[in-house]
């Protein structure tokens, strides 16, 4: 009996091995060349005025943040305008487990004070937690959805119906 488990042993290494290998490829295949986020056409009423889709809108969050996360998809747009705007952006990460981390080191820079923002606040919006921040003149709001990292900024005004379209968009 002991004799057949070396082989089976080795099988079983072997497999988790291409496995293993062919997982890596598919995951630097991935951030290599992103692919192109979905954005809604208008949020809160106001049509979409400007976007950037893939590796394009994956190197705008990427000089955001100062960091090179690895990020599958990117899309960014704006809607409205001077008068009324708001801005989304959606970076989609290889998996939900790091699309979460990103979220939690969002949070913490945010809150070490380093930061443009200032946090007022979190909400619990159908099992997903909502991060609230004020800055640059508009409220801003970010959450995850699935594997994607969606922030969206909006004038007072509109914030909150902006926010509704977004939660609505990425479930």
């Amino acid at each position: 009996m002991q004799k057949k488990l070396g082989p089976a042993a080795l099988m079983t290494i072997g497999v988790l091995l291409i496995v293993g290998s062919l997982t890596y490829r598919q995951f630097m295949q991935a951030i290599e060349q992103p692919t192109a986020a979905t954005l809604p056409e208008t949020i809160a009423g106001l049509a979409q005025s400007d976007a950037s889709f893939g590796p394009e809108a994956v190197d705008v969050v990427t000089q955001l943040h100062g960091q090179n996360f690895p990020l599958s998809s990117g899309a960014y747009g704006m809607y409205g305008d001077h008068d009324n705007m708001a801005m989304l952006w959606v970076a989609g990460a290889p998996a939900k487990g790091m699309a979460s981390k990103m979220v939690d080191e969002m949070e913490q820079a945010i809150a070490a004070g380093d930061s443009p923002f200032t946090p007022t606040g979190t909400r619990k919006v159908n099992g997903r937690t909502l991060y609230e921040l004020t800055g640059m003149g508009q409220l801003h709001y970010y959450f995850r959805s699935d594997s994607l990292v969606v922030w969206l900024a909006a004038d007072e005004a509109i914030a909150e119906t902006a926010l509704a379209d977004a939660l609505n968009f990425y479930p």
